[in-house]
């Protein structure tokens, strides 16, 4: 069965609103939310290749899903500095969210940054129209894994050799639902 309605596209005006929505969202002490724009870039990718390596999103990357509006990125910043990020693609015809990438900066990791993001992002997605969440993980990254745990994603299926180095990947799944927006 076919959704009856897509979400909007994403316009400069909804990612304005959204950006002054986060801001008035508490983060955490000395953390202030935002919405990733081109000014960005450079930062994220150089989180994103110290923590992925040659999986990294390069800045051309960043700036294909950023300039073709059908993904969102929202992070944390702790004074100047980015220290976590979280990158979805959109896919209206499915009402679907895919998180692509979700890092947070060395020193900064264990404090919940990414289950606050994660969390938010969840609630624009609904508040969008979307109603599924998916990802693919690897099967040695527990780390992400229990993320994705935290965040009421579930395995689907593993898939083997789904890494370009052999790796089996989990694709793992969850409804988005009107509690995520509470």
């Amino acid at each position: 069965m076919r959704p009856s309605k897509r979400p909007p596209r994403l316009t400069a005006a909804i990612v304005r609103r959204l950006a002054a929505e986060l801001e008035g969202r508490r983060a955490g002490a000395g953390l202030r939310a935002f919405v990733m724009t081109a000014a960005d870039i450079p930062e994220v990718a150089a989180m994103s290749a110290a923590a992925f390596g040659e999986e990294a999103l390069t800045p051309a990357k960043l700036r294909f899903y950023l300039e073709r509006a059908h993904a969102l990125a929202i992070g944390l910043r702790r004074g100047g500095t980015i220290v976590s990020y979280t990158l979805v693609e959109l896919n209206r015809g499915q009402r679907r969210v895919y998180v692509v990438e979700t890092c947070t900066r060395a020193g900064e990791q264990g404090r919940g940054h990414a289950s606050w993001l994660r969390a938010r992002m969840a609630a624009i997605a609904y508040r969008l129209g979307y109603r599924t969440q998916t990802t693919h993980v690897r099967l040695s990254n527990t780390a992400a894994q229990e993320l994705n745990r935290r965040a009421g994603m579930v395995l689907v299926r593993e898939i083997a050799d789904y890494y370009d180095d052999g790796e089996t990947g989990l694709y793992l799944a969850r409804p988005l639902t009107a509690a995520d927006d509470a």
